[in-house]
């Protein structure tokens, strides 16, 4: 047998030594970098996912808001048309009284014109019968 090479447990301790070297001053702090990194990208993302979260619940409560606001608005403006509407109806049945109110006193003077003419037109027909009659006949006719 033939006694082993020496040359490779040198070449296999140069590696592990390598090794060693290369993990502990390149492979660790670089491994360190970037889990600080990934620490910083989940920190970051978790709190945008809480600011987002906030978006989401605030942008929810004003639309809330604006929705309320509206039925409020549709509310008070509902009340101010039927309000507007009373008075019109108000106004409307005052103004109807009123023109009917004058059209039955028009009604009365209308009749009391019209009894008075009818008994002017009795009294003056007998009149204008017997003139008509004296001009017919040339001669006066007795009343």
């Amino acid at each position: 047998m033939t006694p082993p090479n020496l040359s490779l447990l040198l070449i296999m301790i140069c590696f592990w030594c390598t090794m060693w070297l290369v993990h502990r001053f390149l492979i660790k702090p670089v491994g360190a970098v970037l889990e600080e990194r990934q620490g910083r990208v989940d920190q970051a993302t978790q709190s945008w996912e809480a600011t987002h979260q906030e978006y989401l619940a605030a942008t929810a409560r004003l639309e809330a808001e604006i929705q309320s606001a509206a039925r409020e608005a549709a509310r008070v403006r509902g009340e101010h048309r039927q309000q507007a509407l009373d008075r019109r109806q108000v106004t409307l049945d005052r103004a109807r009284a009123e023109a009917d109110d004058r059209l039955g006193a028009a009604l009365i003077a209308l009749d009391a014109q019209t009894a008075a003419a009818r008994g002017e037109l009795q009294a003056s027909a007998a009149e204008l019968a017997r003139l008509f009659a004296t001009r017919l006949l040339g001669r006066k006719v007795a009343s």
